[in-house]
């Protein structure tokens, strides 16, 4: 029977760890695609998430003085080109208030939202 706790030189944890290391550094791995080379998002799909999911609370007049129910509202929301920086979108995608309250914006929409962030903002 073999000796469970030594393997050839290598004792147990020194086995597990090197199995680990490997599936890490062999895990699937995706190399990120830029946003400047994806289709472009247009700001109607963009619009779109920001009317289902935020102008209930966030219209003139409304939460936290943003107002979602205009593109210019929405763009003002927005860093052109960064999305970790951009206010509405760090809230969509936060895990301390999710917005909207009770129910998250799904990852598809923030992932249209961010790649539009990412690509500048453009609105037409």
């Amino acid at each position: 029977m073999m000796n469970l706790k030594r393997f050839g030189n290598l004792s147990i944890p020194a086995i597990v760890s090197i199995a680990i290391m490997f599936l890490m550094n062999n895990a699937c791995k995706h190399d990120g695609v830029p946003a400047d080379q994806m289709a472009p998002v247009p700001f109607s799909k963009v619009e779109e998430v920001y009317t289902l999911y935020c102008v209930s609370c966030h219209y003139s007049g409304g939460e936290n003085g943003l107002d979602f129910s205009y593109p210019g509202g929405i763009r003002n929301s927005v860093t052109p080109g960064n999305s970790s920086t951009s206010k509405s979108y760090q809230a969509m995608i936060s895990t301390f208030q999710i917005m909207p309250p009770n129910s998250a914006v799904p990852t598809s929409k923030r992932t249209l939202v961010r790649i539009w962030i990412d690509q500048g903002a453009n609105i037409p």
